[in-house]
């Protein structure tokens, strides 16, 4: 199938080049904003935020931090992407690190990536202070995000120091040239199956991917997001894509006022992970069923699917009211980063709101394939990026292209196994291609659930199946041992049951209930692929920043 792209994509070598562009092209318009405790909006625009990025770059290359590595420690907020930018732009390599790990954790990453600074916000400084074995002082020069302390340096005094270099030397940016195949930033992997991994990405390969992300998605002039930066989604799916197109990005810092900041934003679209579209989705309808309009929903919608599937007007008023009062403004949802399920995107879909899927990986910086407005088949991840090849292996997926992986860093046997002879990173993810070329997630690798008999059962298709049953809200299905032999399994899962919907039961009554829907299930299963263990959890999983379970600690 021959794609035609909706929009044009300005393709960017460089950092410096990047933001150079972005400023030029876009000037006063709205770049980032972010809302107060007060819920006041603060906005940069695209000529502020390349000024004082390229600024605080002019700083630390005249500090000598060119080559150099600098991780960045902090929830999202601007002063993170300042940090990031002005670090690619110095020649430097931005570290990002992830902030949901534990303290010990953190400052491991700083060090196994040798880092010579830290960028901290406030709520992290304590933990930065300290260096690899927690012992103070640490071996890290440090600067600080937001509102400096006395005695501290911040973000802003680099952006000072370096407009005082600029003025006395106008051509000064031309000393920002990089090398476009010189890593821009290292940023760990999810780490679902395995401890996480430094992944070097090129200023070329994270440019090129933002890029190339926009070609099919009409997105609205107001984007929403609140993915974690220091995650490659949150930074090149959300930030970098936005800025390169000339739209708003409307940011998030704190899960606790996510909704209250998406109201606030108005946005046309959100990019976000499935858990979050799986919330909005389940809020619906307990919503209606505390209403007592579960019922007519229902059979508003079974109206609604059957005019679309007969191509009728099928677009509802009653509907478009639910949309607004749930979302506002909301009429697109890009969602990356785990499985969503079909009949949610339908769903959405007769409300008025399209959901996009994709699918990345932090080795590819990240994204390998997404859906377009254009371009769309639910249930899959969507066509090829532009700049990607690939290629199905004994059912797993190979990818090849402009913006691969330098390596991880400091790893070369992990770089090795993970890179063919001849260039292709094997993605560990098992999927196909269809006929006209959109790609298809069914399961991991490492997963993989393997009989005696040779036989084997993807965990993610069990556990689509089980999300279906209402009180289920997070389930992972897996191998358990069963028998004196260690390779004798049966399919066990574990099951996180919906606070809302179990209130008031004992854990007897859950189970109770759990099992009579699993042995429905069953029913409609060959004998070997039968769920033949449930144990009840009272808590949620331990999640990757892209909200993936992480399966290694279950």
């Amino acid at each position: 199938m021959k794609r035609i792209p909706l929009n044009k994509a300005d393709y960017y070598e460089t950092f410096p080049a990047y933001l150079e562009g972005i400023s030029q092209k876009f000037g006063e318009k709205p770049a980032i904003t972010y809302f107060t405790r007060q819920k006041e909006p603060v906005t940069a625009s695209y000529a502020q935020l390349a000024e004082q990025a390229l600024s605080a770059a002019h700083a630390l290359q005249a500090r000598g931090y060119a080559g150099k590595h600098l991780a960045i420690v902090a929830e999202n907020c601007y002063d993170w992407l300042l940090a990031y930018l002005a670090a690619a732009s110095a020649g430097a390599v931005a570290v990002c690190i992830d902030v949901e790990q534990s303290d010990e954790n953190i400052r491991q990453m700083i060090d196994q990536a040798d880092a010579a600074g830290v960028f901290a916000s406030q709520t992290y400084l304590s933990i930065c202070a300290q260096g690899p074995d927690g012992q103070s002082p640490s071996g890290w020069a440090l600067f600080m995000l937001g509102e400096a302390e006395a005695g501290r340096e911040g973000i802003q005094d680099l952006c000072r120091e370096g407009r005082l270099l600029m003025a006395e030397k106008p051509s000064r940016i031309q000393d920002l040239a990089a090398d476009p195949a010189a890593a821009a930033a290292i940023v760990y992997t999810s780490g679902t199956t395995s401890l996480s991994k430094p992944v070097m990405l090129s200023h070329r390969a994270v440019l090129y991917n933002a890029s190339d992300a926009i070609r099919d998605v009409n997105a609205g002039p107001r984007v929403f997001s609140a993915l974690p930066f220091y995650h490659s989604y949150g930074m090149t799916g959300a930030v970098l894509d936005t800025l390169v197109r000339g739209a708003e990005l409307c940011i998030n810092g704190d899960l606790k006022t996510m909704m209250r900041d998406l109201h606030l934003s108005q946005p046309d679209s959100m990019i976000t992970v499935p858990l979050v579209v799986e919330m909005l989705y389940k809020q619906l309808w307990l919503t209606a069923e505390k209403e007592g309009k579960a019922q007519q929903l229902r059979s508003l919608l079974k109206l609604c699917r059957a005019l679309k599937k007969l191509h009728l007007p099928w677009e509802n008023k009653i509907l478009a009211e639910i949309r607004e009062k749930m979302v506002g403004s909301l009429r697109v949802i890009v969602c990356g980063g785990a499985h969503l399920e079909k009949k949610i995107c339908e769903d959405f879909e007769l409300f008025g709101i399209l959901i996009l899927q994709g699918y990345g990986i932090t080795e590819c910086a990240p994204m390998v394939s997404a859906n377009g407005n254009k371009y769309c088949k639910m249930g899959s991840v969507g066509p090829v990026m532009d700049h990607y090849q690939v290629k199905i292996v004994e059912d797993e997926i190979w990818v090849k292209g402009i913006s691969l992986m330098n390596g991880y860093y400091k790893q070369p046997e992990a770089t090795k196994e993970a890179l063919s002879e001849d260039g292709w990173f094997k993605t560990g993810d098992l999927g196909y291609l269809d006929k006209d070329g959109f790609l298809y997630i069914t399961g991991r690798k490492k997963n993989l659930i393997v009989f005696k008999n040779g036989k084997k059962v993807s965990p993610e298709k069990m556990e689509e199946q089980l999300r279906q049953i209402p009180m289920v809200k997070e389930v992972m299905v897996y191998g358990a041992a069963n028998g004196s032999s260690a390779d004798t399994v049966v399919v066990a899962a574990s099951i996180y049951p919906d606070p809302e919907l179990s209130m008031g039961m004992s854990s007897y009554e859950i189970l109770e209930h759990l099992q009579a829907q699993v042995d429905q299930i069953n029913t409609a299963l060959p004998l070997f692929q039968q769920i033949q263990m449930i144990n009840i959890r009272d808590k949620e999983f331990d999640k990757t920043a892209s909200k993936k379970f992480k399966r290694h600690t279950v």
